[in-house]
């Protein structure tokens, strides 16, 4: 199967989970420069880093029940921030 677009989401929900996808990336970012629990921002980051990630999938969760997008074994959903259209592409 190539990549299906399955859905597509309003600009602001598009803005939403942008902000979270950029933040998830910063924060993993940060966690290559601070390698060790003992550094004094660890902590914070792996709690932001928590906070994020479940956001990031409560936001999936969500959209994909309201808008019902189809899904496949061994797929995954992404978003193309251009289009706001949601793609139904392979795993790697």
């Amino acid at each position: 199967m190539k990549n299906q677009v399955v859905g597509k989401i309003t600009e602001a929900e598009r803005d939403e989970i942008k902000r979270l996808f950029e933040r998830k990336n910063g924060l993993l970012e940060l966690f290559k420069s601070v390698h060790e629990a003992s550094h004094p921002l660890y902590d914070r980051l792996v709690q932001d880093m928590g906070e994020t990630a479940t956001r990031f999938q409560k936001w999936w969760d969500e959209k994909s029940r309201l808008y019902r997008w189809k899904g496949a074994a061994g797929h995954h959903w992404e978003i193309d921030f251009e289009t706001c259209e949601i793609l139904l592409k392979k795993d790697r």
